[in-house]
């Protein structure tokens, strides 16, 4: 019983700290921006999705060129092997030699894949933090201006009117910052 009472009143004081929340909020003036529209709508943020193409056909013509070799020699090895057909491979050490020597090139292969990934990755969030620290002066400037007391992302908004001023933001963005330097992020490589 005292359980349940315990849960009662933690309870009611939730939802009376939720209602003193909505209230306050009620009463201020809140802004919204679409911050995903913005950074897909943008001069900037189309710059930036541009580079971000061009670099990653860059990363793929890089992983084809080393990929071909590989095909190449995997093809040999699998002819080979075939070739020996049901004898034992332990009677060709040379073979096992390659066949181990090709899975590790193979393996390799396949961490550079997911390190260009992770390159690929943090090149963005670089070109787009250079992008949130402006939109951020931007709405400093538009809150200030509005008085407003808080700004939500549309994505967080369910239900109601506030003010959106996403137009307004995408605006004075593409007024000032049309470019950004897009620079391919290199990770260290994990040694062998």
């Amino acid at each position: 019983m005292k359980i349940m009472s315990k849960l009662y009143r933690t309870a009611i004081a939730t939802v009376a700290a939720l209602l003193m929340t909505v209230s306050a909020y009620a009463q201020s003036t809140i802004l919204v921006v679409d911050q995903s529209r913005i950074l897909r709508e943008s001069e900037v943020g189309k710059h930036i999705n541009r580079q971000l193409e061009s670099i990653a056909k860059t990363m793929e013509s890089e992983l084809k060129a080393a990929v071909s070799p590989l095909e190449a020699e995997g093809k040999t090895l699998q002819a080979e092997l075939q070739a020996l057909g049901q004898t034992n491979l332990s009677t060709r050490p040379d073979l096992q030699s390659r066949v181990q020597n090709f899975a590790g090139k193979s393996q390799a292969q396949q961490v550079e894949a997911v390190m260009k990934q992770r390159e690929l990755a943090a090149t963005e969030r670089a070109a787009f933090a250079k992008v949130s620290a402006k939109l951020e002066e931007i709405l400093k400037v538009i809150v200030a201006e509005r008085n407003a007391d808080v700004v939500i992302d549309r994505s967080a908004v369910i239900y109601g009117k506030p003010a959106d001023v996403t137009d307004v933001v995408l605006s004075r963005l593409n007024s000032q910052m049309r470019t950004v330097q897009v620079t391919r992020e290199r990770l260290p490589r994990p040694s062998r």
